[in-house]
């Protein structure tokens, strides 16, 4: 294995392990600690603030390392010449979905801050509709795409593989 090899072996790992990192740690917040929280008896909040403090940390670092990973395996895969349309349609629409994911959380950032200024908050309405809506948007969503962007790249693997194999 070659230096470059080496570099761009050590720039994958970087790059699964930052989304790895955030998507999982999406997933514990909102399916573990989220509902873990509101089972038990007691006030959370100091924990959930702590919680959310440390997570924005870990998540702007992964957004860091994703965008400068991403844009040296992406060069890297397309200046080959095997790569066809099909893996350049894939890369981009992964890219896009990367792109709102990161506008998406500076979104959802705001949203909680400005929220967060009123000392009471609302009870949202109930009903099957609002239901939906609420458990496929704002950080849900978020998690959603980020599973949806690691199937994308499974997919991007497969198709350079693919084109590799001949």
């Amino acid at each position: 294995m070659d230096t470059g090899n080496l570099f761009l072996l050590i720039i994958r790992w970087l790059h699964v392990v930052s989304a790895a990192a955030w998507v999982g740690g999406s997933i514990f917040y909102l399916l573990v600690l989220l509902p873990a929280t509101r089972s038990s008896s007691g006030s959370h909040g100091p924990l959930l603030t702590a919680a959310a403090k440390e997570f924005r940390t870990l998540v702007n670092t992964c957004i860091m390392i994703l965008v400068a990973t991403g844009v040296i395996l992406a060069f890297d895969r397309l200046t080959e010449d095997i790569v066809g349309p099909p893996y350049a349609i894939t890369l981009g629409i992964k890219s896009v979905l990367s792109v709102w994911m990161f506008m998406q959380v500076q979104s959802e950032r705001r949203r909680s801050e400005f929220l967060g200024a009123f000392a009471k908050r609302e009870e949202p309405p109930r009903g099957r509709l609002n239901t939906v809506m609420r458990s496929v948007s704002g950080y849900n969503a978020l998690v959603i795409v980020g599973i949806v962007v690691f199937l994308l790249s499974d997919l991007l693997k497969a198709l350079f593989e693919s084109a590799l194999s001949g």
